[in-house]
């Protein structure tokens, strides 16, 4: 089920597993141990959408 995003790691640059479990998505690193959460995709396309709404206003400004 999960994926792997070779060389990602924020901490040491090695290679996260990214999964699922009962508490949303994750990513973990094989190397240094480094665990992060992510966010949801429909959270992520929402927040992206606000902050394009306020560049396009303020551009007309």
């Amino acid at each position: 089920m999960g994926n792997w995003k070779l060389k990602s790691c924020p901490r040491c640059q090695g290679d996260l597993f990214v999964d699922r479990d009962h508490n949303g998505w994750y990513e973990q690193c094989l190397q240094c141990g480094y665990l992060g959460e992510l966010r949801e995709l429909a959270e992520f396309k929402k927040e992206t959408a606000g902050k394009e709404m306020v560049l396009a206003q303020a551009r007309r400004h």
